[in-house]
């Protein structure tokens, strides 16, 4: 898949899954606790997201997390796949979040 860009794609589905759930940018970007200029930088694939504020994309969405990373020009979809997608996003969302959790314990 050369050129793939995956800011762009990630961008399309959340522009495709916010219009589904009948969403105008400014109501998402508001449950996100986001600018609507925030948000529409994210739609076209401009700049990416914070893991948290993927967590509330995901969350306010009803969406899985690779359902956010799907190409939608592949004709089918691995479902074996799309499940270790899953897991590694969990995983890896679960390690930072520990990580920040030990580096705040430091502090206080």
């Amino acid at each position: 898949m050369d050129g793939l860009n995956i800011r762009k794609i990630f961008g399309e589905n959340v522009k495709y899954h916010r219009k589904r759930m009948g969403l105008s940018q400014e109501q998402l970007a508001e449950r996100l606790e986001i600018s609507t200029n925030h948000l529409s930088v994210i739609e076209t694939g401009t700049k990416f997201v914070t893991y948290k504020l993927l967590e509330r994309i995901v969350k306010e969405l009803q969406v899985l997390p690779s359902t956010l990373f799907h190409c939608t020009s592949v004709a089918e979809r691995d479902e074996s796949a799309v499940n270790q997608i899953n897991a590694i996003i969990s995983a890896e969302l679960a390690q930072v979040e520990e990580r920040i959790q030990l580096r705040l314990r430091e502090l206080l």
